[in-house]
């Protein structure tokens, strides 16, 4: 991963994991600023690949809802700021952070031609009495204002190359002085044209955390059909910590085709209230989609059995399909096809396959069974199969690893239906991955903080606990609409 991305991810997290909010209770009576009326904004570069934009409300950089009494736990995260700031060439000395950071921050990667690592630029604000000596601790006094000032120390890497402090105290910071002075052009020019995502921050104007990036990270449904490359879309994450997690939630928006954040309301809210009706525990995978999309991506998520299952399948493209893997037990649930109903006794994978049948009211349940025996070293061993299971009712087909009584059947029919209601009838594409995963130290969709694990491992650790990546795309529209949250462990 490029040094330079690393720096971003590790300023973020900086943010992140000690910059949530500490308000006064004078501050809780003032009214908080919507974050598309700050001023920062006017700084913000163009043509941009990455724009994370923040209006927290203060430092914090020891959490006090954390109440950690453990002095090395504290040291350790003043080492992380300390090496973090050490790393951007920013030098406090006996100052704090939170007396001299104002509330706004932009971090800002654009693109260089001439070399394989992308430019940074960061924005923020600092307060009035604060200078630019506060922030570098140099031997001879440099604040000037409005003068771009290089950034020298002796035997030491800094990554910013640059500084620059403006008038009414934001501080512009980059690895390439042209990108400063662009900065600078842009504040004066602010006023004549609109913010880049001034539509894309519609209903996203009381977040504190925003970024903005030019296409999703591993996406279980990315692909140049659904989403061709440079067609204006946006992806806006918003960033959350509670409770020891970190949660992001990513939207796919489109400013010109009226894809906005208002889009996602509906789609939300639906899912939220089935989740609220359903009271059964929660499987580790679940995917629904139909057969027509369902992706190569999603091999990993299943076993053999089920792959062999869907390579086999003769239903139509636009049959729905629910499939639950949890522990070592797993399950396929779809829709019956009476024109052309699938037998499960002509897959390959159950040839020699015994077959016992019992009906129960409406339902028939089957056990598909292979016990052999083999000769090996001269000696006979008995071999047994993993036994399928089969559960047939008037609209569904079960098939699954283990036996499913009727109250679970019941409860497995309701998830389905639910999600199948959760597709609106004019939608020709509806699919649902929810992977959760807390005992994983990979970190599903930002592999690249495998690499901030590495750095910090004996200070934080960082887990995957949950990831859940819905699409869904109707008639008449152009475009699909994409949202994913991505939960991590902070620990």
């Amino acid at each position: 991963m490029k040094l330079r991305v690393v720096a971003i991810i590790l300023l973020l997290s900086l943010l992140l994991f000690f910059g949530f909010k500490k308000v006064s209770t004078n501050k809780k009576k003032e009214q908080s600023t919507n974050i598309e009326q700050i001023n920062i904004l006017k700084y913000a570069p163009e043509n941009n690949k990455l724009l994370f934009i923040s209006n927290l409300d203060s430092f914090n950089i020891v959490n006090n809802n954390e109440k950690d009494k453990n002095p090395t736990n504290k040291d350790n995260f003043f080492l992380i700021k300390d090496s973090i700031l050490d790393y951007l060439g920013i030098d406090l000395g006996n100052n704090k952070l939170e007396d001299i950071y104002n509330n706004e921050l932009i971090i800002s990667t654009v693109e260089n031609n001439k070399n394989l690592e992308d430019d940074i630029l960061i924005v923020f604000k600092i307060k009035p009495e604060k200078t630019i000596d506060d922030l570098l601790n140099l031997p001879n006094k440099i604040d000037q204002i409005d003068e771009i000032i290089s950034i020298n120390r002796e035997n030491k890497i800094n990554f910013l190359n640059y500084i620059y402090r403006t008038h009414d105290n934001y501080i512009i910071a980059s690895s390439d002085k042209k990108l400063i002075k662009n900065s600078i052009i842009s504040s004066k020019n602010f006023k004549k044209k609109k913010f880049q995502y001034e539509g894309e921050l519609v209903g996203l104007n009381n977040e504190k955390n925003i970024l903005f990036t030019n296409k999703f990270l591993e996406s279980k449904f990315f692909n140049k059909e659904i989403f061709p490359e440079n067609n204006g879309d946006k992806i806006a994450t918003i960033l959350d910590f509670k409770n020891k997690q970190l949660i992001l939630k990513s939207y796919l928006l489109n400013n010109k085709k009226n894809i906005d954040i208002l889009t996602y309301e509906k789609l939300i809210n639906k899912e939220n209230s089935n989740k609220e009706n359903s009271n059964e525990d929660n499987p580790e995978n679940l995917i629904f989609c139909d057969m027509k999309n369902f992706d190569k991506q999603l091999n990993p998520l299943i076993n053999d059995f089920q792959l062999s299952f869907f390579e086999e399948f003769n239903q139509n493209n636009n049959q729905n399909i629910l499939i639950i893997n949890s522990n070592k037990d797993w399950l396929i649930t779809f829709e019956k096809n009476n024109e052309d109903q699938f037998d499960l006794s002509a897959l390959r994978k159950l040839k020699d396959f015994s077959k016992y049948t019992l009906k129960q009211n409406e339902d028939i349940y089957s056990i598909y069974s292979k016990d052999i025996l083999e000769e090996k070293d001269d000696v006979i061993k008995q071999l047994s199969f993993e036994n399928i299971y089969s559960i047939e009712s008037k609209g569904l087909q079960t098939i699954s690893n283990n036996l499913i009584d009727g109250k679970e059947f019941e409860k497995i029919s309701k998830k389905f239906f639910n999600l199948k209601s959760n597709k609106d009838k004019s939608a020709f594409l509806y699919s649902k991955v929810d992977i959760k995963d807390g005992n994983s130290n990979k970190i599903e969709y930002f592999s690249n903080l495998q690499d901030l694990n590495f750095l910090i491992k004996n200070i934080l650790k960082i887990s995957n606990e949950e990831s859940l990546e819905i699409i869904s795309q109707s008639i008449p529209e152009k475009n699909p609409i994409i949202y994913r949250e991505t939960i991590l462990n902070i620990l």
